[in-house]
């Protein structure tokens, strides 16, 4: 066994892709993929150094298959990341194959499935045993299909790694057990803050899995690479910002409070945020001001934003929400203030909401749902940047919540 075998099959083990059951949303992306292309087939084969695995299966035949026969074994040894073999009868790469002499397969097109590790560990793969006319927009689709596969075995992954390092947390020296508050509220803050991009994801998700109903329907045309293109380039969008908070979140946990400080651009984080929050949003008007530079950590401060966006949006009253993003600088801080229409917050509870797993009086009242830790979160974040944060009454009503982060001293 050669050393790229080993590193596959470690690298599937990590993934958990053939001992347990693989995430149900492969079974969409392969529709999604043999609708797109108009074959009779489409596939997801992992390949470890034994046998081929097929784990999705536009048609419902997953199980295992011998590597000799195996287009897509082939392919993996091969550096490109996509292959289109229009009559493998006539390619002398693919035409010994069992698949392709019986008849089963003719045409055959194929993504590699590689991970971040850039590790080729399988293909999304179509195949038809009559002539297929496939185009390089549909390849370009298929090899984005294959990209949001990896991203949703990736992300399982990164679930099941979190919870691991909580166990282990959790169960360290004194002085950890002493902090079990805190490490409680760092688990909350996590999937607190991954609520957003994961919205986005889903939400593209579902509007492709609509569309593949849509084109199942007798005499419906195919689903357009170019829908699947900008509904898979939102969701993997999502995808890499749920996993770039959960590693950062992680990381703040583990060392103690490390940041890494640089210039931000906070107009853009705004915009990045709002794009999160799309499926919340409903008919909030968000009104963005020019916004100033903020200096901090990225993923950190992103988070506080992502927080006080949500917020605002939840209590921003129903029948004319709208929020306000503004920014200034005085006195060697940036301030930003997220301010909303809603029911504000009384002035005898400004303090105590930024506390953990609390809810102010007045939003109690509202029914809106919560757990009181996206404040808390935030005050943690900002005040461990030398930072403050608070709130007071917006102009016309309603709640501003602003925090503050010093300008560095150059």
């Amino acid at each position: 066994m050669g050393v790229l075998e080993q590193m596959r099959d470690a690298e599937i083990a990590a993934l958990d892709l053939l001992s347990g059951a693989p995430p149900q949303i492969l079974d969409h992306l392969v529709r999604a993929a043999a609708l797109m292309t108009g074959a009779k087939a489409a596939r997801i084969n992992v390949l470890d150094s034994y046998a081929q695995h097929a784990i999705a299966d536009s048609t419902g035949a997953v199980g295992r298959d011998d590597l000799e026969a195996s287009l897509c074994a082939r392919v993996l040894r091969r550096p490109e990341r996509q292959q289109l073999v229009p009559d493998a009868k006539l390619d002398p790469r693919f035409s010994d194959s069992v698949f392709v002499s019986s008849g089963a397969i003719t045409t055959y097109a194929a993504a590699q499935l590689v991970t971040s590790n850039g590790i080729a560990i399988g293909t999304l793969c179509i195949f038809d045993p009559q002539p297929v006319d496939v185009s390089q927009a549909m390849m370009d689709g298929l090899e984005q299909l294959g990209e949001a596969a990896v991203q949703a075995m990736e992300a399982r992954r990164s679930h099941d790694q979190m919870g691991q390092l909580l166990q282990q947390l959790a169960g360290g020296s004194k002085e950890l057990r002493r902090s079990n508050e805190h490490l409680a509220a760092f688990a909350g803050q996590v999937s607190h803050d991954v609520q957003g991009p994961l919205a986005a994801v889903l939400m593209s998700l579902q509007l492709l899995e609509e569309e593949v109903g849509a084109a199942e329907e007798p005499g419906a045309a195919f689903v357009e690479p170019e829908t699947v293109s900008m509904l898979m380039g939102t969701a993997m969008a999502g995808a890499q910002r749920m996993r770039a908070t959960v590693a950062g979140l992680m990381d703040f946990a583990v060392v103690g409070g490390r940041l890494e400080v640089a210039e931000l651009d906070t107009a853009t984080l705004v915009e990045d945020v709002l794009v999160d929050l799309a499926a919340r949003r409903g008919r909030t008007e968000v009104v963005v001001e020019d916004l100033p530079p903020l200096h901090g950590d990225g993923v950190q401060v992103r988070a506080v934003l992502q927080n006080l966006l949500a917020n605002a949006m939840k209590y921003a009253v129903t029948s004319q929400p709208v929020v306000r993003v503004s920014g200034r600088v005085v006195d060697g801080v940036t301030r930003i203030s997220v301010a909303d229409n809603g029911p504000g917050v009384p002035l005898a509870q400004r303090a105590k909401v930024f506390e953990l797993m609390v809810r102010g009086d007045g939003v109690a009242q509202t029914g809106v749902e919560g757990l009181g830790i996206g404040l808390a979160t935030c005050r943690r974040v900002v005040e461990s940047h030398g930072g403050r944060l608070g709130v007071d009454e917006a102009p016309g009503g309603g709640a501003d919540f602003w925090f503050e982060l010093p300008v560095p001293v150059l």
